[in-house]
């Protein structure tokens, strides 16, 4: 097997799941971009549901090695959403099709479960680190910032799919990473605004 050309199928098959939709996508047009037989293509991923299956496993693989942290200044959380929001551009299909990859292969719903999970606990440690270093304001009600937590998550996982619906309203400079923010601000300390204006409106 050659595994220079198996990565290149990989790598094509994302660029043009990317760019027409992974339901739009033949394995027809995935050997036609390569120049290589439909023959030669299903000897490395017999069907195509193999292949989306080995790319959801590889971008589960490096989804794990990005290494978000809950011990972060305002500074680092505002790098952990960078971080995400690169890993959802190189995955675009993926998470602009959230819901419905859930749908079509169970193994990617249980996945999800523990993505969605893995965010909520994050978040919620990273609020409740930033009021004890206060950061933040201490909730109003209890369970506030775990609703503050689901939100965050929420736009993180389904955010692009809500963003290709509303991008003709919404002004050009309105992305996730603005709307994470305008979540978070509100509940921030004097403090916590100062870090935000001097390590984030800064840049």
């Amino acid at each position: 097997m050659n595994k220079y050309l198996r990565d290149k199928i990989i790598e094509t098959s994302i660029e043009l799941f990317n760019k027409k939709g992974y339901a739009y996508v033949t394995m027809r047009d995935i050997s036609d971009a390569l120049k290589i037989s439909p023959g030669n293509l299903t000897y490395y991923f017999k069907r195509k549901n193999d292949l989306m299956i080995c790319i959801i496993d590889m971008q589960y693989e490096e989804y794990k090695t990005l290494n978000f942290s809950w011990d972060v200044t305002i500074e680092g959380l505002n790098q952990q959403f960078l971080s995400l929001n690169a890993f959802r551009e190189k995955y675009f299909f993926y998470f602009s099709s959230f819901t419905e990859l859930s749908r079509l292969y169970p193994e990617v719903s249980k996945m999800q479960v523990k993505v969605v999970n893995d965010f909520y606990t994050l978040y919620t440690n990273i609020f409740s680190n930033f009021v004890n270093r206060g950061i933040m304001k201490e909730e109003l009600y209890a369970g506030q910032y775990e609703d503050l937590s689901i939100s965050l998550l929420s736009i993180n996982m389904y955010g692009t799919q809500e963003i290709i619906l509303l991008k003709e309203f919404l002004p050009k400079q309105k992305n996730i990473l603005s709307i994470l923010w305008s979540l978070i601000l509100p509940h921030l300390t004097g403090e916590g605004m100062e870090m935000y204006n001097k390590t984030i409106c800064s840049d």
